[in-house]
């Protein structure tokens, strides 16, 4: 089938231009036309289809679609479908057992967990909320009648990146505690923690 070479060849340029390693997969391709596959390794070493380039010469025709090429005649198009992610549910799975959970800061859901000390601190905890959720900072307040080290625990078992702690030198001074998966990190003010984390994000890390 012409097209079916022509679009085959043209997928392999694309490919041997950006210098990307590939396998042909003959008799692979769908029946509506040859595709890329991009295939993802999990953390058990599985290949898993994901991100996907696919030619389409069926559906153009069932749609009667065209176009008017430089001599004013009509042409039927290539369709081209295009799946950054392909299943966003598979994603999702495969970057959650790569990370087990313990997502970047990036990544994360929930990026940090404000825990108070004592209910003294609960108007001072909500100020610093407030303004990294402006920032839009991934931010949840524990002010729950808890002790210290469950919040702590809840957070980490919900892997949650880092934990603020406000107690009533934090009140005072209007600063957070920090701490990360597996230490403290330091005192710092919204505006520092909100720089923190900007660049934190900016580098993917």
């Amino acid at each position: 089938m012409k097209n079916w070479a022509l679009a085959e060849d043209a997928l392999r340029k694309a490919v041997e231009s950006k210098n990307i390693d590939y396998e042909m997969d003959e008799g692979g391709g769908a029946f509506y036309g040859p595709k890329i596959d991009i295939k993802i390794k999990d953390a058990l070493g599985r290949l898993w289809q994901c991100s996907t380039i696919q030619f389409d010469f069926n559906l153009p025709d069932r749609f009667s679609m065209f176009y008017i090429d430089e001599k004013g005649e009509k042409r039927t198009p290539f369709m081209i479908h295009r799946a950054i992610l392909g299943s966003i549910e598979r994603f999702v799975g495969m970057l959650t057992e790569q990370y087990a959970a313990n997502f970047p800061l990036w990544l994360a859901p929930q990026q940090l967990r404000i825990v108070t000390i004592n209910e003294k601190n609960i108007v001072a905890a909500e100020k610093i909320l407030e303004r990294l959720l402006d920032a839009g900072i991934r931010v949840s307040l524990d002010s729950r009648n808890l002790s210290l080290n469950k919040k702590i625990r809840n957070a980490i078992t919900e892997h949650v990146p880092y934990v603020g702690i406000i107690g009533d030198k934090e009140a005072d001074s209007g600063n957070i505690a920090l701490r990360d998966r597996k230490a403290d990190v330091g005192s710092f003010s919204a505006e520092d923690l909100i720089k923190k984390f900007r660049d934190g994000i900016d580098n993917l890390q």
